[in-house]
């Protein structure tokens, strides 16, 4: 973090408000009156915000969590009812320039994001700083509340209607990726919670850790091809619905789709050729007379655009083109599985967060402790 930090004073009173401990709770009969402190204070991009307290002007405590800015403005309760230490003579607001080596954006405008919790995945598109839409065959408009969180956290709460809401918490574990969390509310009722991993895209315009990001087609900065594909699964979303090839080897793969029930086999074979700086070539065949044909041009070392040509018996049936990005466990610049890299935990999992999807329902494991986690599911009922 950068060593800029000033401080804002809110107001100062003189209070001799009581606090009374949340495991002490009142015996039938008895009334109690909690008291509070409500602030609000506007912030910007890049910044941390802090609110404390003092009894002094000398000593200062932090009252509750810190606040990354968002552009908004935030209002905040902080009462005395659950033993909190919230009653002081004067208060202030330290603000601190935010971390930049963090992997969550400061922004979601621009990102198409890949949730993965089972094969055909399900496609979000971040219009704006405020509106986006679900991709699919009747696309299903949002407007949201974005937040970041912490330096690889963000939240985005998508607001359906006057009466439901989904509260989407991304954890970014590397650029571009990370493990996703929707909690859907409905009355202001928890209702169902999903989790899995997701890929970005697409970012058009986007930032990444405090800095924007570029043009898919026309990287900033040197890129990373892969020289094999072995492990690796990637997505690629034309508008016409999310297609997932994963690659099981040097030559074969499985394509997943919206029709992966149908009478058209899925099993593939592949070449996959270096075109140029940041371009590669990638046919598919998965019968004799049916292959398809993908150019691919990296913006990143994980995330691009494409071009699709079906071919049927040598003629061109349809062409497609969108973003793609890389959804599975292989690492660019990997070799198709003769030298990739592969980062192994050294020590203790502490502070780690684990998704595990077997297709079905996926996990999530969050190690606090070297000793203690806890495991949540996608049931809202269920926490061990």
């Amino acid at each position: 973090m950068m060593n800029l930090t000033r401080t804002l004073p809110l107001f100062l009173a003189v209070s001799t408000l009581q606090s009374f401990a949340a495991e002490n709770p009142p015996p039938a009969g008895e009334l109690r009156i909690h008291t509070a402190i409500e602030v609000e204070f506007g912030t910007e991009r890049g910044t941390v915000y802090q609110l404390q307290g003092s009894s002094n002007l000398v000593d200062w405590t932090a009252i509750g969590d810190p606040v990354f800015g968002s552009g908004r403005s935030v209002s905040q309760v902080h009462s005395t009812r659950k033993g909190m230490d919230v009653v002081f003579q004067s208060y202030r607001l330290d603000i601190a320039a935010a971390p930049t080596n963090g992997l969550a954006p400061w922004s979601l405008a621009g990102m198409t994001l890949s949730l993965d919790d089972q094969p055909g995945d399900d496609q979000v598109r971040f219009d704006t700083d405020t509106e986006g839409h679900e991709l699919g065959d009747s696309p299903d408009p949002f407007r949201y509340v974005f937040q970041r969180t912490g330096p690889d956290t963000v939240t985005a709460d998508l607001q359906r209607d006057a009466d439901r809401h989904d509260l989407l918490t991304l954890t970014f574990t590397a650029e571009g990726q990370g493990t996703w969390v929707r909690e859907e509310y409905r009355k202001g009722r928890l209702k169902d919670r999903d989790l899995g991993v997701f890929t970005v895209l697409a970012t058009d315009g986007a930032g990444t850790g405090g800095t924007p990001g570029g043009d898919p087609e026309n990287p900033g900065g040197p890129v990373t091809l892969p020289a094999g594909l072995a492990g690796t699964v990637y997505s690629f979303e034309s508008g016409c619905g999310p297609v997932r090839l994963e690659f099981t080897s040097g030559a074969t793969g499985i394509e997943h789709g919206d029709d992966v029930n149908d009478d058209e086999p899925n099993v593939f074979l592949y070449t996959f050729t270096l075109t140029g700086t940041n371009t590669t070539s990638l046919v598919i065949t998965f019968k004799p007379g049916r292959s398809d044909e993908y150019e691919l041009t990296f913006g990143s070392d994980l995330q691009g655009r494409f071009v699709r040509r079906e071919l049927r018996d040598g003629s061109v049936k349809d062409v497609d083109r969108g973003t793609f990005g890389a959804s599975g466990p292989g690492t660019a610049g990997g070799t198709g599985g003769t030298g990739g890299t592969v980062q192994v935990p050294e020590g203790p999992l502490t502070g780690l967060t684990y998704v595990m999807s077997d297709g079905e329902t996926p996990d999530r494991l969050v190690f606090e402790t070297d000793t203690r986690g806890t495991e949540y599911s996608d049931d809202p009922s269920t926490k061990s």
